[in-house]
């Protein structure tokens, strides 16, 4: 078969299936997304913040270990030079002390963290709740979406088990097409359940697609807009960010396509420390950061995994916020530690012991 056919046949495929031309030609996104796709611009605040730094980087060491690396000991710094990472930021007492960049990247582009921005979906939702706007997480979801009205289950499913990765719903191609580049309205009327709504826990980026417009429907605001005017702008961010827009059916691609600086991401993970206190003022309600970054989530289940944060067993009391390809803002608050790491899209970066490589930062920091 000649090139030519192929090229004619590659492109009938892509009309005939209804999905996004981008959902064939970018199938796994990467760091270029930033630049590729559509984006609004979230507002930093008016004041920057800049966190005072050391002088000279602390001399900090982490033993790696993989399942196929042996045990070996290393300064920071060359561990992340070897798995090429792009930033790392080490924030101790409110202080960096220790801060890396990629030497190859000559000037600031927002850097995406994929599913960090599930956990700023939480916030908002945190802040929505607060105001009024949504009831509580016990709500039902149809209440809020009434198009969900087709399947019994859309009679059983709330918030929660949204927030919390046991909505049933079954993630397919069409979803991930149209919720990553295409109209994501698209999805309404073609949700399925695998299982019933609290039956199973299974991560799907659906869950917090739905959130998302939930969020914007109650707050009669888009979510991006929602996120900056209510946390954002309120915590002394600096930097030019951005989130991936829906400029078709008008909607914030909610459970990815953020990009920010280091040092903004870290003033999240220091708002959040704080049990959502910004310089003398609750920007978030404290009962929400406390409930929601707890061991036992709001499905009173202990699984490591609550309302988008990733948790750190009960005895070290950290939590993080976790992007594909181990983009994290890892908060200590027991050795009061932020670390923020945006990592290179590289598969070998995914084995690594994270929460022990960051135990071991926090506690000589």
């Amino acid at each position: 078969m000649n090139r030519l056919l192929k090229y004619f046949i590659f492109i009938v495929f892509c009309f005939s299936s209804c999905l996004p031309f981008h959902a064939f030609l970018y199938i796994v996104p990467d760091q270029k997304d930033i630049k590729r796709f559509k984006h609004a611009v979230v507002k930093h605040a008016d004041t920057c913040f800049e966190f005072p730094k050391i002088e000279k980087n602390k001399t900090i060491f982490v033993s790696n270990w993989t399942y196929k690396t042996p045990l070996s000991k290393m300064r920071l710094e060359q561990f992340l030079e070897q798995q090429q990472c792009y930033h790392f930021m080490v924030i101790k007492n409110d202080s960096i002390v220790f801060e890396y960049n990629d030497k190859k990247l000559k000037s600031y582009q927002p850097s995406p963290t994929f599913s960090v921005a599930k956990t700023f979906v939480s916030a908002c939702l945190g802040k929505a709740i607060e105001e009024g706007y949504v009831g509580s997480v016990n709500d039902l979801v149809k209440n809020y979406i009434p198009e969900l009205n087709y399947h019994k289950n859309f009679d059983l499913l709330t918030i929660n088990e949204l927030l919390n990765q046991k909505s049933g719903i079954h993630e397919n191609v069409n979803h991930l097409s149209h919720t990553n580049y295409g109209k994501i309205e698209k999805i309404l009327p073609k949700i399925e359940f695998d299982y019933k709504p609290g039956e199973k826990l299974e991560y799907v980026n659906t869950n917090f697609t739905l959130l998302g417009i939930l969020i914007e429907r109650a707050t009669k605001k888009d979510l991006y807009q929602y996120f900056s005017e209510k946390i954002w702008s309120k915590i002394g961010t600096c930097d030019s960010s951005v989130w991936g827009y829906d400029y078709q059916t008008h909607h914030t691609r909610a459970f990815s396509f953020f990009g920010g600086s280091t040092r903004d991401y870290a003033k999240f993970g220091k708002l959040y420390m704080q049990n959502g206190m910004w310089n003398g003022k609750q920007i978030i309600d404290s009962n929400w950061v406390k409930s929601t970054t707890a061991c036992i989530n709001p499905l009173g289940e202990n699984i490591g995994y609550n309302s988008g944060w990733y948790i750190g067993e009960k005895e070290f009391g950290d939590y993080m916020a976790l992007g594909m390809y181990r983009q994290q803002i890892y908060i200590n608050p027991k050795s009061n530690v932020v670390i923020v790491c945006i990592m290179k899209f590289d598969y070998r970066n995914l084995p690594l012991r994270w929460w022990q490589l960051l135990r071991q930062i926090s506690g000589q920091a």
